[in-house]
């Protein structure tokens, strides 16, 4: 995936967060728990060692420094990418290419450090989710 990336040209909506980095996913879970329980609840996320993804409607989202707001583009609705950037490919050959090889989709494609997270996995960001991670994220 060391493919050129540029500028997004028209940004879209944020349609989810990305914390990218120990500090970066960690920051954004404290985030989250300190949503109250209603707007909490809209999110959903997912996780892997140095990754958080948490995904809903922009205005659900919280604000976090060091965050990567990410959403969808139309070309490739299940090929997420940071707002703000996007590979110097089209978007909707790129999502055929990656659905042939990473099922399922959707997929967050991420260009630092580069890799693509799965985002089929998200569930409901509850109390008993977000102490599952911090465990996970202690081993």
């Amino acid at each position: 995936m060391n493919w050129e990336w540029g500028p997004e040209p028209e940004p879209p909506a944020p349609q989810g967060a990305a914390g990218v980095g120990r500090a970066a996913a960690r920051a954004l879970l404290a985030a989250i728990e300190a949503l109250e329980p209603q707007r909490r609840g809209k999110l959903m996320l997912t996780a892997n060692a140095d990754v958080l993804v948490a995904t809903g409607r922009a205005d659900e989202l919280p604000w976090c420094e060091g965050v990567l707001y990410i959403a969808p583009r139309d070309a490739a609705p299940a090929l997420w990418l940071p707002t703000t950037q996007r590979p110097h490919l089209p978007l909707d050959l790129l999502q055929r290419a990656l659905e042939r090889r990473h099922r399922p989709s959707p997929l967050l494609m991420l260009r630092e450090p580069a890799q693509l997270v799965p985002l089929h996995r998200a569930l409901p960001a509850s109390d008993e989710l977000i102490a599952q991670i911090r465990a996970r994220w202690q081993d």
